[in-house]
This record gives structure tokens, sequence and C-alpha cells, in this order.
């Protein structure tokens, strides 16, 4: 059952179904409880709550005009002041919903007006799914335009880089060792020749 129809009226916002739905439960207690042969007590009743606006939506209303037109019919006192509407956001669900269609009935519009309530939630769904997924992808090539250190290339690069700047050390290493070694033949032959001087 579509949580938006409450009695017959079907409510676009869920909050108003839901204070509709509060109305009903305190009209049916209220009902329990009001001695229709007590005229008197019944128009106290029906002037307090018309004038504190007890009721806000036509589940309300349509109590206070039933106990209107009730009160009106017993006592012939058409003073009774008007039930003050407030402007609401319902359909009245007719019981055919085209005199051309009458196959259209209140139950299967209950359902269809159901079915597109769930249909503009997922399209609501998927427009969010959707913006979101072309944000991140916006973000990505954002970030892969923007950021050098990205790309197979760039790794590549870096790495050859890397090998080249040991290359470079090893052959200074390799320069300085080949340094010392003359050196240490040099010290060698010096020596060498010292002691056979000697």
């Amino acid at each position: 059952m579509d949580e938006h129809i409450v009695e017959g009226y079907y409510f676009e916002d869920i909050r108003e179904a839901n204070k509709a739905k509060k109305e009903y439960f305190n009209i049916c207690k209220l009902k329990g409880t009001i001695s229709f042969d007590d005229l008197q007590g019944m128009k106290k009743l029906y002037l307090k709550l018309s004038s504190k606006n007890y009721f806000s939506t036509p589940i309300g209303y349509a109590f206070l005009q039933e106990m209107r037109e009730y009160l009106v019919e017993k006592t012939n006192d058409e003073s009774l002041p008007l039930i003050s509407v407030e402007r609401t956001n319902v359909v009245k669900v007719p019981e055919v919903i085209n005199e051309k269609h009458p196959e259209i009935s209140s139950e299967k519009y209950k359902k269809l007006r159901s079915e597109y309530s769930k249909l503009k939630r997922t399209k609501k769904v998927l427009q969010i799914a959707v913006i979101s997924l072309a944000i991140i992808i916006a973000g990505m090539f954002y970030i892969m335009a923007t950021n050098k250190n990205i790309g197979y290339f760039n790794t590549e690069e870096k790495i050859l880089n890397k090998y080249a700047a040991w290359e470079e050390r090893l052959e200074s290493w390799e320069d300085e060792l080949g340094q010392r070694e003359y050196e240490l033949d040099l010290r060698e032959q010096e020596l060498f020749n010292s002691e056979t001087n000697n």
C-alpha cells in the first residue's frame, strides 16, 4: 500500500500523509466517545475543533464538515461557523478516474500512483549516481592532466633517470678507484726503488 494515500486521498508530501494518518486515528477515537444525542456537547466540540484548527488535512476537514452538516440538520442552526481551510498539496482519488475509461478504478489508480512514486524516487537516485560518477571521472582526468607523477611514461623516465644517476656515480667511483690504484702503484714503485737503492 502506498504511504501517500490515506482514506482515498493522495498526498504528494509524505509528512502531510503522516499528519493525515494521525488525524484519522484521532477522529476514530473521537467518534467512539461522541454522544450523538448530546447536540450541545457536539456543538461545543465542533466550535472548539474548528476555532483551534486542530485539523489541517482533508481527512480532518471532512470530519468537521460531517459534524457541521449533522448539527445543521438536527438543530436547523445555519449560523455555525464555516471551516477555515489551509492550502494543502492533496488530490482526491475518485472512484472512477475517467468516465470514458471506467476500467481504471481507484484501486488501479492508487497502484499506478504508487509505481509512479517509486519510479520518481529511482530516477532521482540514478540521477545522483550519474552526476557523482561524472564528477569522479572528471576529477580523475583533472588529476591525470595536472600531476606529473602519474602515468607509465613518467614512471619509466624516473627509473631511467635513477639508473643514469647511479651509472654516473659508479663511473666517478671507478675513476676514483683507478686514481687511487695508480697512486698506490706509484708508491709501491717508490718503495721498491728505495729498497733496491739501499
